[in-house]
């Protein structure tokens, strides 16, 4: 039983060394086979190894890229929210800056002198104050040196920009240079400022446009397009601006451009000869000159009489002048004989001469439209939101450069539309209301009727009456002293008394002899 017992335990033990054996060489041929298949594969295929690491490596840059962007990104998101938060905290800084500070930007103001530019300053003034800078207001008083002097006492009080109108145009390239080396800014005031590259822009009415528009208007007012087809002509004098004025050049040129047409073809005449802008131009705009000018024309040019069918003039003061002298001349206003005066500026006599029929028209350049504009420049320019507008790029040019402008228009004022004047708030209704015509009464003349004969006077009697009525008429005129005449007069008288009372004397004796 115990053999039979080993002999089984014998095969047990037998059968599993088998199992086990047989275990042990399967899994090492399974594993010999595996690393023989991994050592072929990898002979057999190195291209495809090669690739995969070269997409892992791949991918691992990407991943790294990948990486670097979000960094970058989240930089860049970083940096621009500090940038937006710093635009913020300027933006906030600025405007409490503007609401703290705005007040104390002064904007220089100079004007040639205050009679005239009075209503210019205003406006300007008013302007500049709604916007919230602080005007420095100046006047030169017609005195070259004097601005020029307004001109660095501005710069020491760091204005932020100037607004100016020359006394002289060409006498401000040396202090102007100071100015913009301190880079401040320089805007022309309807005159435009020469030999200089200090301006930055202009404001003005346009000379040339208006001079255009008043040969417009003396064509239509004297039907010279008929008088030329009828081959008549009408005769034509000149009393243009101020010869150091570039303004008034522009205006002169702009007239010429119109009437030249008339003038070569013989329509239009200048009596005178005196048509060019140095012969017809009044220094200093003066109304004095104007009517010595026109004066000397008349003497010179004119016989018997005559006068020009046409007066041209460039501003309101020559039109007043011309009209002057003419009323003088003993020339009736609303005659035929009473030419066509023209005028620029629409003064307020001068309105009232329109309105009366003595001056046919002015041109209208509203200095509140001149302001505003120019105010605006200065605002736009000094914010820097954006360029200041222009509407005229080309013939304005100082000597140095072309100077951006912006051109106002002016309107045409006659007897017809004068009253938009007052409309327009620009007058009162009584400031140009036109002058009331002087009626004159007829003097009835004294008609004499003959005393009767009997009634007569003596001859001492007669002359003792005359010799009284002129020493009444002496006295009436001065008041005082005898005429000599008068005396001699009545010497004479007493001598003709006594040769009459002789002449009784001896009649009288011979009427006694008789008896």
């Amino acid at each position: 039983m115990k053999k039979k017992t080993a002999v089984i335990f014998m095969g047990f033990f037998m059968a599993l060394g088998a199992l086990s054996g047989c275990g042990g060489n399967d899994a090492t041929e399974a594993a010999s086979e595996s690393a023989q298949t991994e050592d072929e594969g990898t002979g057999e295929d190195e291209e495809m190894q090669e690739a995969r690491k070269e997409e892992e490596e791949k991918k691992e840059k990407e991943e790294k890229k990948a990486e670097k962007e979000a960094e970058k990104a989240s930089k860049e998101d970083k940096k621009e929210t500090e940038k937006k938060s710093e635009a913020e905290d300027s933006e906030n800084k600025k405007e409490a800056q503007e609401e703290t500070e705005t007040d104390s930007v002064k904007i220089a103001v100079l004007l040639p002198d205050q009679e005239e530019w009075s209503e210019d300053a205003q406006a300007l003034e008013a302007d500049l104050a709604e916007d919230g800078y602080e005007p420095l207001l100046a006047y030169a008083e017609g005195d070259a040196s004097r601005q020029v002097s307004q001109i660095q006492e501005m710069l020491e009080q760091q204005v932020a920009a100037f607004i100016i109108t020359p006394v002289d145009a060409y006498g401000l390239t040396d202090v102007l240079a100071e100015v913009k080396e301190a880079e401040i800014p320089v805007f022309s005031y309807d005159d435009l400022i020469m030999d200089t590259n200090a301006v930055k822009y202009y404001t003005t009415f346009g000379g040339r446009q208006a001079g255009q528009m008043i040969a417009e208007e003396i064509i239509k007012k004297e039907n010279l397009k008929e008088v030329q087809e009828e081959k008549e002509t009408r005769t034509i004098e000149f009393l243009m601006g101020s010869p150091d004025d570039t303004e008034a050049l522009f205006l002169y040129n702009g007239v010429m451009e119109g009437l030249q047409p008339y003038l070569d073809d013989g329509t239009l005449v200048c009596t005178s000869g005196k048509i060019s802008f140095d012969d017809t131009g009044i220094i200093r705009w003066s109304r004095e000159l104007a009517g010595t000018r026109m004066s000397q024309l008349l003497e010179d040019s004119y016989e018997d009489g005559a006068v020009p069918d046409i007066i041209c003039t460039g501003f309101d003061d020559a039109a007043l002048g011309a009209e002057e002298t003419l009323e003088t001349a003993g020339i009736v206003p609303g005659s035929e004989q009473w030419p066509l005066i023209t005028g620029v500026g629409c003064k307020e006599e001068a309105v009232r001469s329109v309105a009366s029929g003595k001056i046919g028209f002015s041109l209208f350049m509203d200095y509140r439209d001149l302001a505003d504009n120019c105010e605006q420049m200065v605002h736009v320019y000094l914010t820097g939101e954006e360029d200041p507008e222009v509407n005229d790029y080309e013939q304005y040019d100082n000597g140095v450069k072309i100077i951006g402008t912006y051109l106002c228009e002016p309107q045409v004022i006659d007897g017809d539309n004068y009253e938009l004047l007052i409309d327009n708030g620009y007058y009162e209704e009584e400031e140009i209301a036109p002058e009331a015509e002087e009626t004159v009464t007829p003097v009835p003349e004294e008609s004499v009727t003959p005393s009767p004969k009997e009634d007569e006077a003596t001859p001492q009697e007669s002359a003792a009456s005359d010799w009284e009525e002129d020493k009444e008429a002496v006295k009436q005129s001065s008041g005082e002293k005898e005429d000599s005449d008068l005396k001699k007069e009545k010497e004479s008288d007493k001598d003709e008394k006594k040769a009459s009372e002789k002449v009784t004397l001896k009649k009288s004796k011979s009427a006694s002899d008789d008896k």
